[in-house]
Formats: structure tokens, sequence, C-alpha cells
């Protein structure tokens, strides 16, 4: 008698807890609704021309331009193409250059997260 009490009671709980889930929506889902066009705006990175002065060392790897440093993420490797072109072969570079990229959110970017910006090189300007 016990344990079929026990399943009454577990039966009944397992529904009136599907019943009051299912009639409740999230804010976030009701937000992403509402403001949908403004949220894919918002994720579409927008491409930025930077020129500044290029170096890299041990763990540097970073961009000088207009008061700010930026760590550089050159998946494309780019900056070494072009570092190569001008005659600078070894590890150590240093020279003035202009890219296209994608500005980052602030943050700790970087080996040693020392950055607070960083930019994301996508082609050399002319």
């Amino acid at each position: 008698m016990f344990n079929f009490r026990l399943v009454v009671v577990g039966l009944a709980t397992l529904i009136f807890m599907s019943i009051g889930c299912s009639h409740k929506e999230s804010n976030s889902v009701s937000e992403v609704k509402e403001n949908s066009s403004e949220a894919i705006t918002k994720q579409i990175p927008e491409e930025v021309e930077v020129r500044g002065n290029f170096k890299r060392s041990f763990e540097v790897h970073e961009l000088e331009a207009n008061g700010k440093i930026y760590y550089v993420a050159d998946p494309k490797r780019l900056l070494m193409e072009s570092s190569n072109k001008i005659g600078q072969d070894g590890y150590y570079k240093s020279f003035e250059t202009c890219v296209l990229g994608v500005i980052g959110s602030e943050g700790g970017y970087g080996p040693t997260g020392k950055y607070e910006n960083e930019i994301t090189v996508s082609n050399i300007c002319v």
C-alpha cells in the first residue's frame, strides 16, 4: 500500500511539473523574437582599415595605431609575407603597414593576456 501511494504522489508531481514548465516562455526567447534584426546586425563584425607599426618578437605580435596597441591575429600569415617582401626574413619584425581587419571586443589577448584589444587581419591595404 505504501509503494502504491509513493507511485501516485510521484506521478502527480511529474504531471504538475510538466504542466507548469510547458506554459512558461523564457525572457531570452521573447527578446530574440522582438529584436531579431538588431541581433543579427550586431553579430556581423565590421571590417576596418588600420594603419600603424607592426612588431613581432618573443611574446609580442602587435600593431600600434592611433594610440592603441592591438594584439594581431593573422590567420592567413599576410604580415609575414609582407615582411619577407621587404627583406625581413628573421623572427623579429618591425615595419609600418596598413591592414584590413575586424577589431575584437576588449579582453585579455595574446599569450600572456596583456593586450586589451585585438585585430584579426583579413587583408593588407594598398
